[in-house]
């Protein structure tokens, strides 16, 4: 009988291609792959990913400011609107959301992580992000 458990979850054209998987035999790692792979992310320069979250930073917060600068009162009344519906029974609430200001949040949260990311490579060996 065979020790592994039934799997139930894959579809059954998964299943010929889970049991070739199944049947190769972990191997170990190299002694000091881990140690000498970390070193070398470490040791790697992270100034383009600053420049890359830069240049998807600038114009996407550029673009947010003036959005808010030139309707500002269209997102204070749609906030409000959104306020109302939520505290009422009733679903109310009408906002417009335009497409341009969620590509460039989108935009923003790409920035962000590659930001995170050079946060993170770039604290070197102390594991920690934020020095004492």
């Amino acid at each position: 009988m065979n020790d592994r458990p039934t799997r139930d979850d894959l579809d059954p054209s998964e299943l010929e291609l889970d049991r070739l998987l199944a049947a190769v035999p972990p191997h170990a790692l190299p002694v000091g792959f881990r140690d000498t792979l970390m070193a070398r992310v470490r040791s790697r320069r992270v100034t383009w990913e600053w420049i890359v979250a830069l240049l998807f930073a600038l114009p996407s917060l550029t673009f947010l400011v003036r959005q808010v600068v030139v309707h500002g009162d269209d997102f204070a009344q749609a906030f409000a609107n959104v306020l109302s519906a939520t505290s009422s029974d009733t679903a109310d609430a009408f906002f417009f959301v335009d497409g341009l200001t969620v590509i460039a949040l989108a935009l923003l949260g790409i920035a962000c992580a590659f930001a995170a990311h050079a946060l993170l490579v770039g604290a070197g060996g102390t594991g920690r992000t934020i020095a004492r």
